[in-house]
C-alpha cells in the first residue's frame, strides 16, 4: 500500500488532484486508515498510469 504522497511522487499527479479524484469517485483508495489517510494499492497506481488521468 502506498500513501497519497508516494503516489504523487511516482506519477507527478498532485496530492490535491488525488484527493479530488477520490471525492468524485474517479480513483478511490484501496483503504482509508482510522486517521483518514488514503492508501492506494498497485491496481490503483496502474489505473492512474494507464488511463491518462491528468
Amino acid at each position: 500500500m502506498r500513501t497519497v504522497k508516494e503516489i504523487s511522487g511516482l506519477t507527478g499527479v498532485s496530492v490535491r488532484a488525488l484527493h479530488y479524484y477520490d471525492s468524485i469517485g474517479l480513483l478511490k483508495p484501496a483503504k482509508v486508515t482510522e486517521a483518514g489517510y488514503r492508501l492506494y494499492d498497485d491496481a490503483a497506481l496502474a489505473r492512474l498510469q494507464t488511463t491518462g488521468i491528468p
